[in-house]
Parts: C-alpha cells; sequence; structure tokens
C-alpha cells in the first residue's frame, strides 16, 4: 500500500512539475518559416512556361503542372504549356517524353500511386489527341515517394501534387 500511495503522490508531483515548467512563451506559437523550395519551384516554373517550344527542346527543361487535390482533371494553365510541349516533340522527331505524376502525403500508399499514374495518363492522352505517337511517350508514378518539400501546410501539399515532364533522346528499348 505504501508504494502505491508513493507512486501515486510521485505522478501527481510530476504533473505539477511539468504544468508549471511551461512559459508563456512556449504557448505562443511562432510562424512557420515557408520551406524555399516552394518558392524556387514556383518561380521555376514561371520562367520555364513564359520560354518559347524552341527554347525547351534545345534545354531539354520543361515546366511541370500543379493539380488541385485529390483531382485527375488537368488544370486549366496546363493546356498552354502541353501545347507547347506537343510542338516541341513535332519539331524533333528524336525526341522521347517522359511524364511522372507525383502526389501529396495524404491517401494511402495504393490510392497515390494510381491518382499519379491518372495524372500522367491524362497528360499523354491529351498529348496523343494533339498529334503526338504514343509510342513516344512513357507514363510513371511516384505517388507520395517523391515530395519537394516536407513541408506539410497547404503551399507544401500542393507543390507536391504535380506533373514533371523529362525530354530524352534515348531509344525505349535501351536503359534509362
Amino acid at each position: 500500500m505504501k508504494i502505491k500511495s508513493f507512486l501515486l503522490l510521485l505522478s501527481a508531483l510530476t504533473l505539477v512539475a511539468c504544468a508549471t515548467g511551461q512559459t508563456e512563451e512556449d504557448e505562443m506559437t511562432r510562424p512557420r518559416k515557408a520551406d524555399p523550395a516552394i518558392a524556387e519551384q514556383k518561380q521555376r516554373n514561371e520562367v520555364l512556361a513564359n520560354q518559347p517550344a524552341k527554347k525547351w527542346g534545345k534545354t531539354k527543361k520543361l515546366p511541370s503542372i500543379t493539380y488541385e487535390f485529390d483531382s485527375v482533371r488537368p488544370p486549366d494553365k496546363a493546356y498552354p504549356i502541353l501545347d507547347k510541349i506537343a510542338q516541341v516533340l513535332e519539331d524533333d522527331p528524336t525526341l522521347h517524353l517522359i511524364i511522372e505524376g507525383h502526389t501529396d502525403v495524404l491517401g494511402s500508399t495504393e490510392y497515390n500511386y494510381w491518382l499519379g499514374a491518372s495524372r500522367a495518363a491524362a497528360m499523354k492522352s491529351y498529348l496523343v489527341s494533339r498529334g503526338v505517337n504514343a509510342e513516344r511517350i512513357r507514363i510513371h508514378s511516384y505517388g507520395k515517394d517523391r515530395p519537394i518539400t516536407l513541408d506539410n501546410s497547404p503551399e507544401g501539399r500542393e507543390a507536391n501534387r504535380r506533373v514533371e515532364f523529362k525530354l530524352t533522346t534515348r531509344k525505349w528499348r535501351a536503359v534509362y
């Protein structure tokens, strides 16, 4: 009985010590610093989106497209970019395109792989409708495995919900 009383007293003292150890400063919420990777990605996309299609073909750097939460439908801002990508592929028949679908951390792993693949497939479907040969395009889904940022704020999750494009001159039968 003495041991139980002692443990109960010790627990109570520990709780009191924890409660009185907090200062007013600890209770204040501090503003979180934004991840610089989010701003870098936005700036990179703006610069690339404003370049002519011929420059994309030379540099092989294309902007990524961000998606709304849980959406497969390409956003309206994607269509001018996709039209320029179709132009790049039409101008240079040696180029191939890899489309990578990414998601944020919300949802199961299986669902996010499906969602990333569906987003990439939607991009491929549009490019094929613009005259690009489907055999020149490959899609991959990385789900939530390759985030730009680990920031779980709405801005961080939006940055991770994206489709990225990579131009390559390698033949598909080659190892890449």
